[in-house]
């Protein structure tokens, strides 16, 4: 008997015979991947209640500007090889950032949304 815990440990691809078998594992190992994103996000705000430092998001936006999912201006623009201008403008008509003490932020998440 195989045990699947062997099966879903990091490794170089193994080629099956089965394609249901191949196409079964991998579809495991996708969903193991995203099951250790979202284990690694709650330990991180289980740290980050614990310091205080977890604020509650409001109307799916976080409450605090500095937060890790939220990108100045530039830094989109950056990250998109678009103008601060085009970003700004993305801000206001496609939703991708909030105004936090009167300067944007923008949502990594809605910018990747947006260019995709």
């Amino acid at each position: 008997m195989v045990d699947v815990r062997t099966l879903m440990q990091p490794h170089p691809p193994l080629a099956f015979a089965d394609p249901v078998l191949a196409d079964l594992i991998e579809r495991a190992r996708a969903a193991q991947s995203v099951a250790e994103a979202a284990q690694s996000a709650v330990w991180s705000y289980i740290d980050q209640c614990q310091q205080g430092t977890a604020a509650p998001e409001l109307d799916g936006w976080p409450s605090l500007p500095d937060h890790p999912d939220l990108l100045s201006v530039p830094e989109a623009a950056s990250r998109a090889s678009r103008s601060a201008d085009t970003i700004g403008r993305w801000c206001r008509t496609r939703g991708i950032g909030k105004m936090y003490g009167g300067r944007w932020r923008v949502s990594i998440r809605r910018l990747n949304d947006t260019l995709a």
